[in-house]
């Protein structure tokens, strides 16, 4: 699989601060699963819209799919969904990786196959903007508002 840098499929409508933004929070979020790796690299070719969208910075912003992210020598090391939280009352934009796999010696490895919010992400989250995602116990799993137990 051949990487294609500089087609950007369904994310075209992000600028190019947007587009920092989120790969740089998508970069630093793939050091919870044990990636320490900041000369990834992003493709977007296959990007395809799965939810809601958000006005930030210089563009907008989709839940998105079909990502890949490449090493320097451009093995895919990388490949799942992106979802994001945008609450402009608290200040908040976070982006946060669904549907994750990791690839080793071409050998894909599901890292995370939900669409929850991670805890590592809700733990972040200022208690009242928490309580308005969910009545959180620690252990419902939310997405998009709603709660699933």
């Amino acid at each position: 699989m051949k990487p294609n840098y500089s087609n950007y499929g369904l994310s075209i409508s992000m600028g190019k601060r947007l587009r920092k933004e989120v790969e740089t929070q998508l970069i630093n979020d793939l050091t919870k699963y044990g990636i320490d790796n900041n000369e990834l690299l992003f493709d977007w070719s296959d990007s395809c819209i799965e939810g809601r969208c958000a006005n930030y910075l210089d563009g907008s912003v989709d839940c998105f799919s079909g990502i890949k992210l490449f090493d320097t020598n451009d093995n895919l090391i990388v490949d799942g969904w992106m979802d994001f939280i945008s609450e402009k009352s608290y200040d908040i934009f976070i982006v946060y990786w669904d549907f994750l796999s990791i690839y080793e010696n071409e050998k894909r490895l599901k890292i995370k196959e939900t669409s929850e919010i991670p805890s590592h992400i809700i733990e972040i989250l200022p208690a009242k903007l928490r309580e308005n995602f969910a009545r959180w116990d620690g252990n419902v799993h939310v997405r998009c508002k709603q709660v699933y137990p």
